[in-house]
C-alpha cells in the first residue's frame, strides 16, 4: 500500500463522516486533537472530578448538621466552578509538559499537580468527616497529613486559625 493510496483512504473516511461539510471535518480533526491530548490522562481527571465530588456531598452533609440554608444552584455552581478550575490547572501542566518539555510518557507535572488537587479534595473530605464525627478514624488520618506537611514545609500548620475570610464573606 503506497502513502498516496492510504491518504486517499483517511481523506474518504473523512467525507464519509463529515458528510462533505467543512465544519463536520474541522469537528473530527479538533476532537482527534482533544481526544489524543486527554486520553492520557483521563484517569487522572477521573480521579479528581470524584474527590470534589464527594467533597461536596460531605460539604453538604455538614450543612445539613449546621442547619444552614443549602442552595441547590449555589452547591451545584461552586462545584462546577471547582471542576472547571481543576480541569484548567492540569490541562496547563499536560500542556506544558507536552508543548515546552517534548515528554510524552511520563507525566511529572500532571501528576503532580492532581496529587496537589487530591490532597486538598481529601483534606476537606477529612475536615467534613471531622465536624460529621469528631471521634471518627479520619482524626488519626488528619493528624497524620498535618504532621507530614508541617515536616515537608518546616513550618506549623494552625488549622484553628486559618484564614477564614470566605466564610465570614459568605456567611454575612
Amino acid at each position: 500500500m503506497n502513502m498516496s493510496h492510504l491518504f486517499t483512504s483517511i481523506g474518504n473516511m473523512f467525507e464519509g463522516f463529515s458528510a462533505g461539510s467543512t465544519i463536520g471535518k474541522v469537528g473530527i480533526a479538533l476532537g482527534s486533537i482533544l481526544t489524543a491530548f486527554y486520553s492520557p490522562i483521563a484517569a487522572i481527571l477521573l480521579c479528581c472530578f470524584v474527590f470534589t465530588a464527594v467533597d461536596m456531598f460531605y460539604g453538604i452533609k455538614v450543612a445539613c448538621k449546621q442547619k444552614k440554608k443549602i442552595t441547590s444552584g449555589k452547591s451545584w455552581k461552586g462545584t462546577i466552578i471547582k471542576l472547571m478550575d481543576e480541569f484548567t490547572i492540569i490541562s496547563l501542566a499536560r500542556l506544558l509538559e507536552y508543548a515546552v518539555l517534548d515528554d510524552t510518557g511520563v507525566f511529572i507535572l500532571t501528576g503532580g499537580t492532581a496529587v496537589i488537587i487530591g490532597l486538598t479534595e481529601l483534606w476537606s473530605i477529612l475536615e467534613n468527616l471531622n465536624t460529621l464525627n469528631p471521634n471518627g478514624p479520619w482524626r488519626a488520618l488528619g493528624a497524620f497529613l498535618k504532621k507530614k506537611g508541617e515536616d515537608y514545609i518546616g513550618s506549623e500548620i494552625d488549622i484553628d486559625n486559618a484564614d477564614t475570610s470566605n466564610e465570614t464573606k459568605n456567611n454575612n
